[in-house]
């Protein structure tokens, strides 16, 4: 069996759309089978993957029950990547989605019926912590969360914890912290160690010792429709979510959590 990852947190600007596809892509590229799931109502998931024509349908179309999940999922043109977009949404939509997504048993069952084809089912959350992404993470095994190095980002660090252990005790007591990734980082700078020494500090089992630095190439490969691992696979920060997936399969291993 596999296991299905949301990665999430309550503030935009954190990376966490890169995260998502240039982690999925590494996963693939590990030779895992993996599907990308976009719940973002902003949809840019599949634009990475120049997936623009959804004659199938979306996620919403799941959410709408007018469709399948196993009918939406589309080839990211990358072997072992699979994709489920989320079209570009009104606000009207948006108010739908979250009326729609309250259906958590049918979104848990739908994702566990995937479980026996995809090794890691990713799932790109809205920048919010309640309505979908709520429900979202109660149909995920874990959470993966991005944080920036700046004070706001760690105040939403702070709630989204406390959001899972509310979660916790009341309707997945199942779903962990994966881990805590530190994006856009600038080493050099002050308030970069200090960031890291408080997390190191603060939350020693959960943040992951690789960190995804700031780099011009993430934006001109967000430019040119790509991961950043295909515009420019040489890059520092390619070579960072490479090394960020490893350490993500090596603590899934060494937990003994692995395809339960």
């Amino acid at each position: 069996m596999g296991k299905i990852i949301s990665i999430a947190i309550p503030k935009g600007g954190v990376g966490k759309t890169t995260t998502a596809v240039n982690l999925s892509l590494a996963m693939a590229k590990k030779g895992y089978e993996v599907l990308l799931v976009d719940v973002d109502p902003s949809g840019q998931c599949a634009a990475s993957f120049k997936l623009n024509n959804y004659k199938n349908g979306s996620i919403f179309d799941v959410f709408s029950s007018t469709k399948k999940i196993e009918d939406v999922i589309y080839d990211s043109g990358y072997d072992n990547l699979s994709c489920i977009p989320m079209r570009k949404s009104s606000y009207n939509d948006e108010v739908r989605l979250l009326i729609l997504a309250e259906k958590v048993m049918n979104l848990r069952y739908a994702l566990s019926t995937l479980l026996v084809k995809f090794d890691f089912i990713i799932i790109d959350c809205p920048p919010s912590l309640t309505g979908t992404t709520t429900n979202i993470l109660n149909a995920s095994n874990s959470v993966l969360i991005p944080i920036r190095a700046t004070k706001y980002s760690m105040d939403e660090l702070g709630r989204i914890l406390n959001h899972v252990k509310l979660i916790n005790k009341t309707s997945n007591a199942n779903l962990k912290i994966e881990g805590i990734v530190l994006t856009i980082d600038e080493p050099k700078t002050k308030i970069s160690h200090k960031i890291k020494k408080e997390l190191i500090l603060k939350y020693p089992n959960l943040i992951f010792k690789t960190s995804i630095p700031k780099t011009i190439k993430v934006q001109e490969a967000s430019f040119d429709n790509q991961p950043v691992l295909v515009y420019d696979p040489q890059s520092s920060c390619a070579k960072a979510y490479l090394k960020l997936a490893d350490e993500l399969i090596l603590r899934n291993e060494l937990r003994g959590i692995f395809f339960e």
